[in-house]
């Protein structure tokens, strides 16, 4: 088989298990985690049991989704080149380059990311849910920041790093949270900007009282 083949047959098997996921997450969202069978979740996406299987290990897997769904081909080696040449430590363009890899994710997949937070306004009343939860979100932040530091030269436990990914979660959050709540009136990628903008107005202002 050649490349190109190789190529349509992977973004095939993206597609389905995408469609797996984010049906998962729409049934768990409504009915909750055992509200329905793999056998329903099959039959609303119109794959077969042994199908599934080739995906994901079981429903929570299929909820929880693939990492690599998130996040549009060629970002993360985007975000790696950004960094300037011949730079020591952090360098100037980390915030504006993060800032432009989160664009992107957002601005990828939409309804994929709309899913998700469904997952999490049910997640406290869903045990399975709660205690997979509760190992992704810290695994992916140290990804995350592994990521960052591995890009400027640093230590994951530097400081400026810790509040980068802070701010890029809350922001990421609270955006999610006015789109749903808004309809969509604006894009992720807007609402995203603005909790950013008022964080980077904030800290524009004196840390501490001047004496006079």
């Amino acid at each position: 088989m050649g490349t190109a083949a190789n190529a349509g047959l992977s973004k095939r098997m993206q597609k389905t298990r995408l469609s797996i996921t984010r049906t998962a997450r729409s049934l768990t969202a409504e009915l909750g985690y055992n509200g329905f069978t793999i056998e329903q979740l099959c039959e609303k996406v119109g794959i077969s049991r042994r199908t599934f299987f080739n995906y994901f290990p079981g429903k929570l897997d299929a909820i929880f989704g693939h990492s690599s769904d998130d996040i549009p081909e060629g970002a993360i080696d985007r975000f790696i080149a950004a960094r300037p040449a011949g730079i020591t430590g952090i360098s100037p363009t980390l915030l504006a380059d993060t800032v432009a890899l989160v664009l992107e994710q957002l601005t990828f997949d939409e309804q994929a990311i709309v899913s998700s937070h469904g997952i999490f306004l049910v997640a406290h009343k869903e045990p399975e849910l709660l205690q997979r939860m509760m190992q992704v979100g810290p695994k992916k932040e140290a990804e995350f920041l592994d990521l960052l530091a591995d890009r400027e030269g640093v230590a994951p436990d530097h400081p400026l790093l810790g509040v980068l990914l802070h701010a890029m979660r809350y922001s990421t959050m609270k955006a999610i949270d006015r789109f749903v709540a808004n309809a969509g009136a604006r894009s992720l990628a807007e609402e995203f900007m603005t909790s950013l903008e008022a964080a980077q107005e904030l800290f524009s202002q004196p840390l501490l009282h001047t004496q006079p």
